[in-house]
């Protein structure tokens, strides 16, 4: 048997819930940087521990941008394409970053709050008047992340189901090279068209507002295509997972409904918990290879290495979070990873808090004594995706 054959194979085996893979309370304890064996037959470097996962994230000897041609680092062809921002390092990701930074401004989320809350409870107020059973998964978390995105970019709304199929199918870790870059292919055209009408007519959104800090900067149109891209991919599926994830933990623990009903004041704190503690990064995150020697913790990584920061073993790290694995909503969880750190921290962070605690809101509010329709261990889980949320959540009431 050969070294590489004697790696434990990463990611671990399929798993239901919200719980993190059990391997890696062990690996924590006993080998917080472990090689793994990578589905490709490659190598990588596992990190484990919340301080090491910072370090990761923040050394810029560990590349983004070598990854996306590595391998050993790609994880069935669900690497971003080269030049987007999640495949950039400074100086040229600070440059990308900072024409983001000027059109998805902490204003523009804060105007959206009331239409977000609009559109979750009138989702809502439709599940509740089709009766019972219902499915949250299809009637309010896909449905709510999509359109709140789509309002946020300017993009019409009648194109959510095209969108929602796209996202789903450019994560999943099932799909062909082939088939993610066709379907890669189709999402840049219809961005790309639809850029180049909001050039021609402008509108208060947030694809014009790109383009005009593109044109500003005298950037490459191609960022803009990009950039929407990232914004619709990313930000729809993980949001709708953390959706269905954060009603799921509401109706796994009926005490923290009474108690954010007496306290509501208390829902900000409690989106950090429930975040801290949701484990839905299927593979760790995305990797990095080491440009050259660099020592984190007691090991070398050395020059060429493939390294993968775990995020949900992270924020599941007793030397950071008391009793890690107790949902506490009493808890103040700064410092937890699930936006990530540094550079590449979440550009969507904002908006994704704000989304979270007016859905907990109006689902506590439209649907008074909802319970789940089937027992918690027979739901359903995603499996072959880049992100794991449940294909239904069905409840009554």
């Amino acid at each position: 048997m050969t070294e590489i054959d004697r790696c434990p194979v990463f990611p671990f085996g399929k798993r239901d819930g919200v719980d993190p893979a059990p391997e890696y309370a062990e690996l924590r304890e006993e080998r917080p940087i472990t090689r793994v064996r990578l589905p490709s037959g490659h190598q990588a470097w596992l990190v484990t521990r919340h301080e090491d996962a910072r370090r990761v994230f923040t050394d810029q000897r560990l590349s983004r941008a070598a990854s996306i041609d590595d391998p050993g680092g790609d994880f069935a062809g669900i690497n971003p394409p080269a030049g987007s921002l999640f495949a950039l390092d400074p100086p040229e990701h600070t440059q990308v970053r900072a024409l983001v930074n000027k059109a998805f401004t902490a204003r523009r989320v804060e105007n959206l709050k009331p239409e977000i809350d609009a559109v979750a409870r009138g989702l809502l107020a439709d599940l509740v008047e089709r009766g019972s059973p219902a499915d949250l998964v299809t009637g309010f978390a896909q449905p709510l992340s999509m359109t709140v995105l789509c309002r946020l970019l300017g993009v019409p709304e009648a194109d959510t189901g095209q969108f929602i199929a796209w996202s789903h199918a450019l994560l999943s870790t099932a799909g062909e090279g082939r088939e993610v870059g066709e379907i890669r292919g189709r999402l840049a055209g219809y961005v790309a068209r639809f850029i180049e009408t909001r050039r021609q007519d402008p509108a208060d959104d947030l694809v014009s507002a790109l383009i005009e800090a593109v044109d500003a900067e005298a950037a490459a149109p191609h960022q803009a295509i990009l950039l929407v891209m990232a914004v619709l991919v990313a930000g729809h599926d993980s949001m709708a997972n953390q959706l269905a994830a954060t009603a799921y933990l509401l109706l796994t623990h009926p005490e923290i409904i009474e108690r954010l009903r007496a306290e509501p004041a208390m829902i900000p704190e409690t989106v950090e918990e429930f975040l801290r503690y949701t484990s839905l990064i299927a593979v760790g995150g995305f990797p990095r290879v080491a440009l050259e020697d660099v020592k984190i913790g007691d090991v070398l990584i050395e020059a060429g290495d493939t390294v993968i920061a775990a995020i949900d073993s992270a924020n599941r790290d007793a030397s950071v979070f008391a009793d890690p694995d107790t949902l506490d909503i009493d808890r103040r969880p700064r410092g937890h990873l699930a936006f990530g750190h540094g550079t590449h921290r979440c550009l969507g962070a904002q908006l994704a808090r704000a989304e979270l605690a007016i859905a907990i809101t109006a689902l506590l509010e439209a649907v008074p004594g909802m319970r789940l329709a089937r027992p918690a261990p027979e739901l359903e889980w995603e499996q072959e995706s880049l992100g794991k949320g449940l294909r239904s959540l069905p409840i009554t009431w």
